[in-house]
């Protein structure tokens, strides 16, 4: 049987005595700017965008705030595939985002909990932490910039869909199942690689 375990003083992770991965606090997206291909982008036809260009979009922190709620009680998946009532997809659940999400001006942050003993155990040895969030949005291709950084557009209307660990996240190092507390994050370069159209938004 395992007992219900802080990993150090400083730790937002414990384990149940079921062996469920519970914690307490984490980054799981943030407002920033990260590149997309065109055919990522949601109705990109429409918006006469080219779907093997490139394009820098503002994950807008004014519609992270207003979509935080949206994010609550969503499934964490093993890999990323968008979940309906119509397709639940029992077979990727491997936990579950908690209630507690609210969003800090920067980072969307939430309580998770893992069940699933793979993904436990990848993020126990390192080998899979990074978050990726995944959300349906409206893209407003208008052009600014954000702390200095150039977008060609931003998200807005975001509302979540679910959360899947990954190897390399597209919103940075510091998006990643916590053990210290966040403030301890550093940000690193965002991944490229292409997802394909989709009616939703992989942060991956």
């Amino acid at each position: 049987m395992h007992n219900l375990l802080a990993f150090d003083r400083s730790s937002v992770r414990s384990l149940d005595k079921d062996g469920r991965l519970h914690v307490s606090k984490t980054h799981i997206t943030k407002a920033n700017v990260c590149p997309y291909y065109g055919s990522e982008i949601p109705n990109f036809d429409g918006l006469g965008l080219d779907p093997a260009k490139v394009y820098q979009l503002l994950r807008d922190p004014v519609e992270l705030e207003r979509g935080a709620s949206t994010f609550a009680r969503l499934p964490i998946l093993s890999k990323h595939s968008p979940v309906t009532v119509d397709s639940p997809k029992p077979e990727l659940v491997a936990g579950s985002i908690g209630s507690n999400v609210a969003f800090d001006g920067e980072y969307l942050n939430a309580d998770l909990c893992f069940w699933d003993k793979e993904a436990i155990a990848g993020i126990e040895t390192g080998t899979v932490r990074e978050l990726s969030c995944a959300y349906y949005y409206d893209a407003v291709m208008e052009p600014g910039t954000y702390k200095g950084q150039a977008y060609d557009g931003k998200m807005t209307n975001i509302r979540g869909n679910h959360l899947a660990p990954v190897s390399v996240g597209r919103a940075g190092s510091d998006v990643l199942v916590a053990d210290k507390k966040p403030s301890f994050f550093m940000e690193t370069s965002m991944n490229m690689t292409k997802l394909g159209k989709a009616l939703f938004a992989s942060l991956s």
